[in-house]
């Protein structure tokens, strides 16, 4: 018999003998849906991905531990980020196993919130920047000891590069033909791509507690326009804020959608990445370090590589890690990633201009 999704939330700490349960169709990893109860959104539920997350014990020690970190920190703040509740089963625990197997977890909903998959407006951005920033600052107590690694070897290029050519010698989808000219743009930028995890590993940029997938459509605005939430702590662990910083950028600062099928649409907007580094620097600036602060631009490139050949790599290995929606979905999201770094190429000077003059801003405030 079918799993009756319906019933899935009488697991979990509260009345849900009248609820409704609507899917939400964002995001690639686990299968996201609103608990309604009267009509009114107060929960989400997720089922967990354990083909991406295999310890799903460490998973949610985690969450629950960056979750009480974050709260008692924004706790101290006038204006800080709203720390969504995990939900404890009726048997007290962080997650339910259901009859079939699969996992499930539940959150309190962020009341009359959005998400932004384009990033139009500077103010969205800027005001995204300081979530993220605040982010980093809420979770700098915490020490890499305390976090399991829920996906080891994240963001690290040197892993990441091994698994495309992997995929690419082995070819189990025989659809290298098809995505040629990406595969030669992988293999040209590896070179200038290496130079973030060699000042990484010299100890230059310092290793923190970090959200390490920062979309910008994993912040939640109010509809005053305030990012009020950051969501999907599935990958808080150590890391650098060169990543946050980057993956951050690679979304809000590009015109089109992850999948635009128009690659005239991906532009990069300098501004955007001016507001949002405005923000970051200014909500973290007590923590960050001038190295870092100096890398942010390069880090954008560095991160939008990284996701480019994750979803090249996944193409050529048949889709086994993305959620896709048809065939070539892969290699057209990798396609925008590469003509995004194109374009971040062309303004590279830019960026490194736009965060000078962030830097003599703040100082001349403090001074």
């Amino acid at each position: 018999m079918a799993l009756n999704i319906d019933l899935v939330p009488r697991n979990f700490e509260g009345d849900f003998n009248d609820c409704n349960i609507l899917p939400i169709t964002v995001g690639h990893i686990h299968r996201t849906y609103k608990v309604l109860i009267g009509g009114i959104p107060l929960y989400l539920l997720q089922q967990i991905n354990e083909n991406v997350f295999k310890n799903i014990e460490g998973l949610m020690q985690n969450t629950a531990l960056v979750i009480q970190t974050l709260a008692e920190s924004m706790a101290n703040h006038e204006d800080g980020l709203i720390v969504p509740e995990l939900i404890k089963t009726k048997t007290n625990n962080t997650y339910h196993r259901d009859e079939e197997g699969k996992c499930w977890r539940m959150f309190t909903y962020v009341a009359g919130a959005r998400t932004i998959e384009t990033v139009k407006k500077y103010s969205d951005a800027f005001e995204g920047g300081k979530a993220y920033g605040m982010f980093l600052y809420g979770v700098s107590s915490l020490k890499p000891e305390q976090l399991f690694i829920t996906i080891p070897d994240f963001h690290s290029l040197e892993i990441r590069y091994k698994a495309f050519l992997n995929a690419l010698e082995l070819n189990l989808s025989n659809r290298k033909s098809e995505a040629r000219a990406e595969i030669e743009f992988a293999i040209s930028q590896i070179d200038d791509m290496m130079r973030i995890p060699k000042l990484i590993n010299s100890g230059k940029i310092p290793q923190r507690i970090v959200h390490n997938d920062t979309k910008f459509n994993n912040l939640i605005f109010s509809k005053s326009g305030k990012a009020i939430a950051v969501t999907d702590l599935d990958t808080v662990m150590p890391g650098s804020s060169l990543f946050d910083f980057g993956d951050a950028i690679r979304t809000a600062a590009n015109s089109a959608r992850e999948d635009e099928t128009n690659l005239s649409n991906v532009k990069f907007d300098i501004s955007i990445f001016e507001a949002y580094a405005a923000g970051y620097i200014e909500a973290a600036e007590n923590i960050l370090t001038e190295d870092e602060i100096d890398n942010f631009p390069e880090a954008s490139l560095y991160m939008t590589y990284i996701i480019g050949i994750r979803f090249l790599t996944d193409f050529l290995n048949g889709d086994v890690y993305f959620q896709t929606r048809y065939p070539s979905h892969n290699l057209v999201r990798a396609k925008v990633q590469f003509e995004l770094i194109r374009k971040m190429q062309q303004q590279l000077q830019a960026m490194q201009k736009a965060i000078g003059r962030i830097k003599a801003r703040l100082s001349a405030l403090k001074s």
